[in-house]
């Protein structure tokens, strides 16, 4: 299977740059990325407003914390939360679990759409999600059930990388408004180039432990799967 994961990572990437359709796979990295955000909040006895998906694959978590370290922590574990999740999903492709990867995902798609997001773009997109990791778990077959865990697995990874490194370039050129780089200068007085070169490095890192990972752990990972 080591040999079709680099075909996937390769689909993902050129996917993920044709008009329309790589934008919407580009909102399911920017859904992991608020979601950590917002678990970050609740984890630290904050609370969670909204959180909204847009179109052009921004997004906006409103959360509600006290003290200097929580701001710091929440607005950090946004790049962190994507890096780890597609990790982790690497790490349950090679072991075999592949319902538990689409049931995970279908999971926080399914909290999102009803605890916190507040903007009609985003409760389609959550809903069609929804809707083809609810299919594929009911009705697909084992083989579309490993294909979209695969593909979802390898377009959070190369998202992942990808937008550290947009925010990393944006922080070059409007340190003002890149985004999560900027607001973690205004609390550390830290230039936000150096927080854009620290999302950039650590989504690099987390990407190579994925595959490398994926490459040396012992096991026989089944493609096709029963139940």
């Amino acid at each position: 299977m080591e040999n079709h994961l680099f075909v996937y990572l390769i689909v993902a990437y050129v996917i993920s740059h044709v008009p329309f359709l790589g934008r919407y796979l580009a909102i399911f990295n920017t859904l992991i990325h608020e979601s950590g955000h917002a678990i970050a909040a609740l984890l630290l006895n904050g609370k969670v407003y909204s959180i909204k998906l847009f179109s052009n694959t921004a997004g906006e978590a409103l959360t509600g914390q006290r003290g200097w370290i929580s701001n710091i922590i929440i607005s950090y574990a946004g790049y962190t939360f994507s890096s780890i999740t597609a990790y982790a999903c690497f790490m349950l492709l090679h072991k075999g679990y592949i319902r538990f990867i689409l049931y995970a995902l279908l999971l926080i798609a399914l909290l999102n759409l009803i605890l916190w997001i507040r903007n009609m773009y985003g409760a389609i997109w959550l809903g069609s999600f929804i809707a083809l990791c609810g299919w594929t778990l009911h009705s697909g077959s084992s083989s579309i059930q490993t294909n979209l865990a695969y593909f979802l697995s390898s377009v959070l990874l190369t998202q992942s990388v990808s937008s550290a490194l947009q925010i990393f370039m944006l922080s070059i050129v409007r340190g003002r408004s890149a985004g999560d780089a900027t607001s973690l200068a205004n609390y550390t007085k830290i230039p936000a180039i150096i927080w854009g070169f620290l999302f950039f490095a650590q989504a690099v890192y987390i990407a190579y432990l994925a595959i490398n990972q994926y490459q040396n752990l012992k096991g026989i990972p089944t493609f096709t799967l029963s139940g």
